[in-house]
């Protein structure tokens, strides 16, 4: 059943079939917390993802396209200067939150500006130096994907663990209390990893608001007086997305001498911009307000150009993306026409000139709350499977000429416990067994009946879902192997299977 049926089977039960815009909205969030609260009772086999990570090793000063890039540093500013391009930096969501090492001591990288600057979040402490080889890159955090509930397994395939059973291992979760227990070094680096351990949470702040105007006539291509709907979220270090901001719905009046575009400045509820101070290397010793915090855009797909009304459901949000007609802000290695605009910090103004710029094909908003984790192998991997090498910012040998960055290739498989999108189009359907739809309606009647204190009927459907429960885990809740024995992941205990890997044949 998709959203639409979910509703109209709610409205059938309880005798109650308005066609209002408040009560629908009200519904759909009525089951959409029902959908929410079934999907996280149990550890749901469909509810299971699995995803490939990317690995990336330490980058040096002597690693990059073959020479020596050094960096120019100077005491007590946080900026980082280097002397050739430091394609791994093309990537800036990939380093932004990790570690720069320089001298021996330890920064956060506040902001990557391009592949020659970096912006440290606290100033240098050492000698000033123009050509300063002793720094390295350290990727020591990695995010978890953003849709994750819970992470389930983490790990190489063919890990080679000399002197245990099987030869090939995986990654085990660890304790962060553990981590702190055993004091295992931050800075241990090796080919494989044996465990990951969880480094807490980022807080990415919700948005708040803004004011638009129109270009003059001919400073886009929105023509037709369409309606849209807009709002924005802030984006920090590595990609992370916060809450959105208060939505507003604009009509692009267009004039005879063609179409305009819709001029967004970011904004506080006080009014005030949303944009960074320009970096000042020679007076810049904190961090400024808003400083590394991107802004990205969100259209409503749920909505009717025509009208400038809300349609049934609940609004989607999707990417403002680049389009084929647009190039700023181009990002080295996100240049593609389905990629999002990211405004810069430093900018508090954005021009959607383009109507293809709000395309359906823009990825879906999905985090509600801005809090992302993150986790820390141990010990680090180092070294790569395969690389692209650059000499002198040309490829070598048949690797493409668009592959921007210097990078090195090895990845972890990932398994986990994801968080479906919220119903909101009208043809949206739960994604779970659809024999087993019905527990939504089940869970949204209770809690109808139970807040109109319909005691009597609130506990004839919670009885039916309680019963319909049970059948669903007896088919899809994921189970422990049975090879699994309690103690058997002690830290001094065998941690590998009893099966041999390779005939599956019992070692003991």
């Amino acid at each position: 059943m998709n959203l639409t049926e979910l509703r109209a089977k709610v409205k059938t039960i309880t005798d109650y079939s308005p066609e209002l815009t408040v009560y629908n909205e009200q519904l759909d969030l009525l089951i959409n917390d029902a959908y929410d609260a079934l999907w996280t009772e149990k550890r749901w086999k469909f509810a299971e993802k699995t995803v490939f990570l990317d690995i990336w090793p330490d980058i040096v000063a002597t690693q990059i396209s073959g020479i020596t890039v050094s960096a120019a540093c100077t005491n007590n500013r946080r900026r980082i200067v280097f002397s050739g391009q430091v394609h791994a930096l093309d990537l800036p969501f990939v380093w932004e939150g990790q570690i720069f090492e320089i001298d021996g001591r330890d920064y956060n990288i506040l902001k990557v500006v391009n592949s020659v600057e970096i912006h440290l979040d606290v100033p240098f402490r050492g000698t000033t130096a123009a050509a300063n080889v002793t720094w390295k890159l350290k990727h020591r955090f990695y995010e978890i994907p953003k849709d994750a509930i819970e992470m389930l397994f983490v790990g190489h395939r063919d890990t080679p663990s000399v002197g245990k059973r099987p030869p090939y291992g995986a990654m085990r979760g660890l304790l962060a209390r553990r981590d702190e227990d055993l004091n295992l070094r931050e800075d241990l680096t090796n080919f494989w990893s044996e465990c990951y351990i969880p480094v807490g949470t980022a807080n990415v702040p919700a948005a708040e608001t803004f004011t638009f105007a129109l270009t003059n006539p001919g400073g886009g291509s929105f023509i037709g007086n369409p309606y849209v709907e807009l709002c924005w979220a802030f984006e920090d270090q590595g990609g992370k997305l916060g809450p959105l901001s208060q939505p507003k719905i604009i009509q692009a009046v267009g004039g005879l001498a063609g179409g305009v575009g819709i001029i967004m400045s970011f904004k506080t509820f006080d009014d005030e911009p949303v944009q960074a101070p320009v970096f000042n290397p020679f007076i810049d010793q904190v961090v400024n307000q808003f400083e590394g915090m991107r802004k990205r855009m969100f259209f409503n797909q749920n909505f009717n150009r025509v009208t400038g009304v809300r349609q049934a459901g609940l609004p989607v949000w999707r990417d403002v993306v680049i389009g084929p007609t647009v190039s700023y802000p181009a990002i080295p290695g996100y240049t593609s026409d389905a990629d999002p605009v990211r405004v810069p910090d430093e900018t508090a103004t954005y021009t959607i000139t383009s109507p293809t710029q709000l395309a359906v094909g823009g990825k879906r908003y999905q985090d509600w709350e801005g809090l992302h984790a993150r986790f820390r192998p141990y010990p680090r991997p180092i070294g790569s499977d395969f690389q692209y090498q650059f000499l002198l910012g040309v490829p070598v040998g048949d690797q493409p000429v668009n592959s921007a960055e210097e990078r090195l290739f090895r990845q972890w498989e990932c398994r986990y416990y994801r968080k479906p999108n919220r119903l909101a189009l009208q043809t949206d359907q739960p994604e779970l067994p659809h024999e087993f739809h019905n527990l939504i309606v089940y869970k949204a009647l209770h809690d109808i009946f139970s807040k109109h204190d319909n005691v009597t009927q609130a506990q004839v459907y919670q009885t039916k879902y309680n019963k319909e429960l049970t059948r669903l885990e007896k088919r899809y809740v994921d189970a422990i192997d049975i090879n699994v024995q309690r103690g058997q992941f002690g830290i001094f205990g065998n941690v590998w299977s009893p099966y041999d890997a390779n005939s599956l044949r019992r070692m003991n």
